[in-house]
């Protein structure tokens, strides 16, 4: 159901700066006391880890907005404004920070630390591998970068890898059939070398967790195992929960389920409905990893049946189900897929609505160990938009990063005010585009991060 990946630019060079960006190339240092946010881990019954979507392209980091912003042939127009007041996109949802650069480490800090104060464990990051295909290069630099912000601020990774990156590879005739298996094992010793062994990459049964959005094209399960056996860590593999025994992968994970809401039950039904559906996968919870999810409206060409939000019903039946069950990890469906509408993240039509159940169900589950609030999650936002001021006080700013990080929320507050009202026009430093200026990240070997002009989209997921 995704939007496949397509850049629009001749060429360019995609630069970021991240505290800790070392970790772009696999190389993070991640202090013991602040990894993988195990303190929650430890506390919780649960791991909640969201499904992320680092695939968005911006004007003023690219030059022009990307495809999943304006759509398949570029038919909306983020620089033109809607019926609303808000930009054109290819969604029926608008975030509400505005439409943005995955790239971007103002976004990143927000976005991690919005979901560490709503109680998620880490980031389940859509991956399309190191070739040099569409605009998997720019993917797979915000990825990593994603994967040092996660590092920085002890929260869990893991990648949920695209096989059908290879059929674009085969199709567009930059890889031959026969050079399918050498890909796919270029691509995961990538992985094991580079973030599988890293302290905060999540693992199950002491194993690295890897999803597959499929399997798509690689269905052949000797493929998958002869590229796994080559690993130093084999991971834990996942695949879709319709497809996982056909490659006998370890487990399957799901998504979204228009049928169970098909003639607005209620709650109860619903809630019945869906845990048969996650049941149905296999009866042993920990070869699943089920989905909560607030909802489904796309805006494809041939779109796909809707999941009302139902003003945040669907979500709170969703993830009751997920947390009443034996299975011990949830992934969240989605942070940012607003082309599906399946987005957490805080937006113009939903504000905070989708983070605060969230918090609210870990809040329930965890008492007194886990008191954050609703008020909380409005810091990191805040905080962005003081980075967004061109305000020169960027240590101060960092420091306030830290507290959110540390769940210090009432400090960090008093310290944003405190910034946001010393602020004024002598503070301002120099910027690039809006952005704090980008260094590039230093990749080994010859994997370059220039994007193809010649790059095609793939079409929907499904």
């Amino acid at each position: 159901m995704k939007f496949g990946a397509l850049h629009p630019l001749s060429w360019i060079w995609v630069c970021l700066i991240l505290p800790c960006i070392g970790a772009a190339s696999g190389s993070a240092q991640v202090s013991e006391e602040n990894i993988a946010g195990k303190e929650l881990a430890e506390q919780s019954r649960k791991t909640l880890l969201v499904h992320y979507m680092p695939w968005f392209e911006s004007k003023a980091v690219r030059g022009a907005w990307g495809k999943h912003w304006t759509g398949n042939r570029g038919q909306f127009s983020p620089d033109k404004l809607d019926k609303d007041g808000l930009p054109e996109l290819a969604s029926h949802y608008h975030p509400l920070l505005g439409p943005y650069d995955s790239s971007d480490p103002d976004l990143i800090e927000c976005h991690l630390l919005q979901m560490k104060l709503a109680g998620i464990n880490g980031v389940i990051v859509d991956w399309y591998g190191i070739s040099q295909g569409s605009d998997y290069p720019a993917i797979h630099l915000a990825t990593s970068a994603v994967f040092a912000g996660a590092a920085k601020y002890g929260m869990q990774f893991a990648v949920c890898y695209e096989d059908r990156t290879i059929k674009h590879l085969v199709d567009s005739g930059e890889l031959k059939q026969d050079q399918v298996d050498d890909q796919l094992t270029k691509t995961f010793k990538w992985l094991d070398d580079h973030w599988f062994a890293a302290p905060n990459y999540f693992r199950v049964a002491d194993q690295p967790l890897l999803l597959n959005f499929g399997p798509i094209f690689v269905t052949s399960p000797g493929d998958w195992q002869t590229t796994f056996a080559s690993l130093k860590n084999r991971p834990r593999f996942f695949a879709l929960n319709h497809l996982w025994k056909d490659v006998q992968a370890d487990g399957g994970f799901t998504w979204v389920y228009p049928q169970v809401w098909a003639d607005t039950p209620a709650a109860q039904i619903a809630e019945q409905r869906l845990a048969a559906e996650y049941n149905r996968v296999t009866p042993v919870a920990n070869e699943t990893i089920v989905s909560a999810f607030p909802g489904f409206n796309d805006r494809y060409d041939k779109g796909y049946p809707d999941i009302d939000h139902r003003n945040g019903e669907t979500l709170r039946e969703t993830l009751a189900v997920c947390m009443a069950g034996e299975w011990p990890v949830v992934q969240l469906v989605t942070w940012n897929d607003f082309g599906e509408g399946t987005m957490i993240e805080p937006s113009h039509e939903f504000g905070y609505e989708f983070l605060e159940i969230v918090q609210s169900v870990r809040r329930n589950e965890l008492g007194r160990q886990f008191q954050q609030t609703a008020s909380a999650l409005r810091l990191p936002e805040k905080l962005y938009r003081l980075r967004k001021s061109a305000n020169a006080r960027v240590k101060s700013m960092d420091e306030a990063a830290e507290l959110l990080a540390d769940g210090e929320t009432d400090a960090a507050r008093h310290l944003i005010e405190h910034i946001s009202a010393t602020s004024s026009a002598s503070d301002k430093a120099s910027f690039e585009n809006g952005h704090r200026s980008f260094v590039r990240p230093s990749f080994e070997g010859s994997h370059s991060i220039q994007l193809a002009s010649n790059a095609v989209g793939e079409g929907n997921r499904y």
